[in-house]
Order: C-alpha cells, then sequence, then structure tokens
C-alpha cells in the first residue's frame, strides 16, 4: 500500500504549456488530499452512492469470511503444536510420538510416514504462506486495512473511494499519456475501470481486481478531510489522478462524461459508436475522440458551434489518418447528434 509523501499541499511546478489532454490541472480545493499521495501511482476517485445498509451486508460476507479462516488457522495451530513438538524432539535424537525405528521398520511403513509428514507439511505451508497471509492484508495491512478503514471510516450512503494501480504502472515513466503506452494503459486499465454500469454496479470494496488495489488510507484521509471541511465531497467524483513531472498532479474528471451520457439514449449512441470502431479494429480512435472532445468542452468560452465545428474538423483529420472514411462512418452510425457534447450540432 503506497504511503504519504507529504502532509502539505503540493505546488504544481510552474509551467506555461496546458496539461495533455484529457488531463486538467486541479482545483486547488484538492490539493489537501493530493499533497498526501505519492507520485508514482495512477489513482481514481469516485463517490459510492449505495445505501450504507447495502454496504453494510456486503462487507458482512469477507468478515465472515476472515473470521471463518482465522477460527480454522487456529484449530490447526492448537492440532499441529503437538505434532511438530514430537517431529522437533525426534529430530534433535530424543524419543518421541514421532520417533521411527527406521532400521526395524518396512519400506512401506516409511515410504507412507514420508508421503503423510511432506503433505502435512505442505498443507500447513499453504495455510501460512497464503490464508494466514490473507487474513493479516484484511486485518493489519499497513499503512491501513480493510478492517481499520471501515472502523475509522463507518458506513455512509456516500462514500469516497480511491483505486490505486497495482504494479503494472512500474516502468511507464514521465508522460506515459503521450507515448507508445497510452493506448494500452487507457484501454486495458483505465477506460475499463471508470466504466459507468461498473462503478454504479458495485460498492467500492468489491472493485478491486488485478488492475486496481483499494488504498484504504487514502480514504480514510478522504474522509477526514471532507469532515473537517477542508475538501467538499462533490470534489472526488469519478476521476483519474496521474502526477506529471512537468505539470505537477493532473487530473482527468471523467464525471464529466458521465454527465454528457445520463440520457438512454445518448448512452446508446456511444456504445454504437465505440462498437463500430472495434469491429474495424480502430478502437483506439474511440478513446483519441473522447481527449478531443474532453480538450475541446475545458477551453475558455465553452463548447460553442465555431468550435464544435473545430472539433469535428480535426476528428475528421485523425479518422483519415488512420484510413477511416469519416463521412462513412458518421453516417453508417447515424452521425454525431446525441454524442457528449455534440447535441447542437446539425
Amino acid at each position: 500500500m503506497p504511503k504519504p509523501t507529504s502532509t502539505r499541499p503540493a505546488k504544481p511546478p510552474s509551467n506555461p504549456s496546458p496539461p495533455p489532454p484529457p488531463f486538467t490541472t486541479p482545483p486547488t480545493s484538492l490539493l489537501p488530499f493530493l499533497s498526501t499521495l505519492p507520485h508514482t501511482h495512477i489513482y481514481i476517485t469516485h463517490i459510492d452512492t449505495h445505501p450504507s445498509a447495502f454496504k453494510r451486508r456486503i462487507f458482512r460476507v469477507p468478515i465472515l469470511t476472515h473470521l471463518f479462516l482465522t477460527l480454522l488457522l487456529l484449530w490447526r495451530l492448537w492440532a499441529a503444536i503437538p505434532t511438530y513438538t514430537a517431529l522437533a524432539l525426534a529430530t534433535l535424537g530424543y524419543p518421541s510420538a514421532a520417533t521411527i525405528d527406521v532400521h526395524g521398520a518396512a519400506w512401506p511403513a516409511l515410504a507412507y510416514v514420508t508421503l503423510r509428514r511432506t503433505g502435512m507439511f505442505l498443507v500447513d505451508w499453504v495455510l501460512v504462506r497464503y490464508i494466514a497471509a490473507w487474513v493479516w492484508d484484511f486485518v493489519g495491512r499497513a499503512p491501513e486495512s480493510a478492517v481499520g478503514w471501515r472502523w475509522k471510516v463507518g458506513y455512509a450512503d456516500e462514500e469516497v473511494v480511491v483505486r490505486v494501480s497495482r504494479g503494472w504502472d512500474v516502468g511507464l515513466g514521465e508522460g506515459w499519456w503521450e507515448g507508445e503506452g497510452e493506448g494500452e494503459v487507457f484501454q486495458d486499465r483505465i477506460m475499463p475501470a471508470v466504466e459507468r454500469n461498473l462503478v454504479r454496479a458495485k460498492t467500492g470494496y468489491m472493485m478491486m481486481d488485478k488492475n486496481w488495489d483499494l488504498d484504504f488510507a487514502a480514504m480514510v484521509r478522504a474522509h477526514g478531510l471532507v469532515r473537517a471541511g477542508e475538501v467538499g465531497m462533490a470534489e472526488f467524483r469519478k476521476m483519474v489522478l496521474v502526477y506529471s513531472e512537468v505539470h505537477g498532479w493532473l487530473v482527468w474528471p471523467v464525471w464529466k462524461l458521465d454527465e454528457g451520457c445520463q440520457d438512454e439514449g445518448r448512452r446508446r449512441k456511444i456504445i454504437v459508436f465505440k462498437d463500430k470502431l472495434t469491429a474495424m479494429g480502430k478502437e483506439s480512435l474511440f478513446f483519441r475522440w473522447v481527449e478531443l472532445i474532453q480538450f475541446e468542452t475545458s477551453q475558455p468560452g465553452g463548447f460553442n458551434s465555431a468550435r464544435q465545428a473545430d472539433a469535428l474538423k480535426k476528428a475528421k483529420q485523425l479518422f483519415e489518418s488512420q484510413g477511416v472514411d469519416f463521412e462513412r462512418f458518421w453516417t453508417e452510425v447515424g452521425g454525431v447528434q446525441g454524442l457528449p457534447g455534440m447535441e447542437t450540432v446539425t
């Protein structure tokens, strides 16, 4: 689990160039939280709005599971102490229940004892190496565990969830969002994790997977800042956080895309748009489109008709550079009307 690097608000480096889309500079109100995060990971935040009673029922399952495993481990420890004590005495040459007359015993009997003890050692190793470690991670992980998080935060109808990238972020380097690895990171790691239906369907605790872990310490700190009035709950709406040596902390406010597709019809339009490009083997164009529209809508003056026309011109160049007939593509998917940010295009 990453440890906080500082308790002081982090001031971004002075840099005249704008952040690379779809990222923007974070609001200053978020700096007290960002200052506690290590710079070496990618983070995703969102607000879990499932009812507190539902979250309590969900968390009851791992509590009962780990309680059962703890009792299993204690029973095995109680049962194993006499056996391992006898083995230790026999190894030291003292008579015990584990002593075997190797000269007088038959080979089948020796083979049976050897296999039985080897199996016992293997089972106990698995219990200690994996089961006990899993239980300890749930209860005593440093700097904060799942139990510690629930004990300090409790259950609420609105809870801050902070996910942190696992080991795949090692070696990405500065500016990965503009390099060759950008497509893979966005398509395979980030976009599936911020998918609207996923976030709506699962409570925060259920969102750990092979790509993302929960940063329980960051979640505790976030709630502490909200309760102290230093940061508003709304500041933790769904977003992606990355650190740049050039720009400082950068934020991709994914929640703006969600606001743009609240209507079911527009959501279906996005799905058709993405699926069409995927079928053509051009899924990366979907993410380039998202970046382009996100960047244009974040510019001063709003996303007016002139800016929309300019965005379409840039999109046409982008599509045609990938060998996609822009006019034909939009004819086949029913036009750009209805996509987030393009509602007024005619």
